[in-house]
């Protein structure tokens, strides 16, 4: 994957701008504080690799103005960390299809997710998934973009 050409796309999609808004109410568990107190008044390019990497597991405690203002910095983390053992890729995957092949998906979920976000920012995603599926060392994900990939391009 292009990293700086994905980079460039995902500013288009996703206008830095500082975020103000409330981040996380999840006060009772380590992530929503690392959240609550990492997070605000930074804009997505501001957000360091490494706070993405310690926080991959996150997204879901984000609450929705703020998933939509920083999961371009999680994108970019998994953009520049492109292969089968990254954290930031696999939970990012996981978290754009909820649920498993195996135990079903979690349809509305991914439905109430894709909603949060305009037409420009669901390709960008779309368009994420589907280097997912054409990167063939990244198979042991395949399954997860091939399902979500349709609800982020519709």
């Amino acid at each position: 994957m292009d990293t700086e050409d994905f980079r460039g796309r995902l500013i288009l999609a996703f206008p830095p701008h500082p975020f103000h808004g409330l981040v996380s109410t999840h006060d009772e568990c380590d992530d929503g504080i690392a959240l609550r107190t990492g997070l605000p008044g930074k804009r997505w390019d501001e957000v360091p690799g490494g706070f993405v990497d310690a926080n991959s597991l996150s997204l879901p405690l984000l609450e929705p103005r703020a998933l939509v203002a920083f999961l371009p910095a999680w994108l970019l983390r998994a953009a520049q960390t492109f292969h089968p053992n990254s954290p930031a890729l696999e939970f990012l995957v996981y978290f754009l299809c909820p649920g498993s092949e195996d135990e079903g998906w979690n349809e509305e979920h991914l439905t109430e997710n894709v909603a949060l976000f305009d037409e420009a920012q669901r390709q960008v995603v779309a368009d994420f998934l589907q280097s997912v599926l054409d990167t063939g060392e990244l198979g042991c994900h395949h399954s997860c973009a091939e399902h979500a990939l349709p609800s982020w391009r519709s």
